[in-house]
C-alpha cells in the first residue's frame, strides 16, 4: 500500500496493483497516439525488454513502466515545442504583415 499526498493536502491510498494498472492504461493511450518522432525508439525498446525479462516483482514492473512514460513524455515535450514554435513564428509574421 502506498500512501500519495496531494497539493491540496489529499490524501490517497493505492495499492502497487492499482498503481501498474494506471501505468499500463497511460502507456496504451500513448502508444495508440504515436505519432511523434521515434527519436526515443531504441530507448523504449530497451525498457520493454527489461520489462518482459527482467522484472520480477511488481515494484521493478512500476519503475520500468515509469521509465516508459517519462520517455513519451519526453518526445511530445519535443513535438509541442515544435508546434508553439511554428505556431508563434506564423504569428509572428502574420502580425508584422499587418
Amino acid at each position: 500500500m502506498v500512501t500519495l499526498i496531494l497539493k491540496n493536502k489529499e490524501v490517497i491510498k493505492i495499492n502497487y496493483k492499482e498503481i501498474y494498472k494506471l501505468h499500463i492504461q497511460l502507456l496504451e493511450v500513448y502508444e495508440k497516439n504515436k505519432n511523434g518522432s521515434n527519436l526515443y525508439q531504441k530507448d523504449i525498446q530497451f525498457y520493454n525488454r527489461q520489462l518482459g525479462f527482467f522484472c520480477e516483482n511488481m515494484v521493478q514492473r512500476i519503475f520500468v513502466l515509469n521509465q516508459l512514460i517519462k520517455i513519451y513524455e519526453k518526445d511530445r515535450e519535443f513535438l509541442i515545442k515544435g508546434c508553439s514554435h511554428a505556431y508563434f513564428s506564423n504569428s509572428y509574421k502574420a502580425s508584422e504583415r499587418e
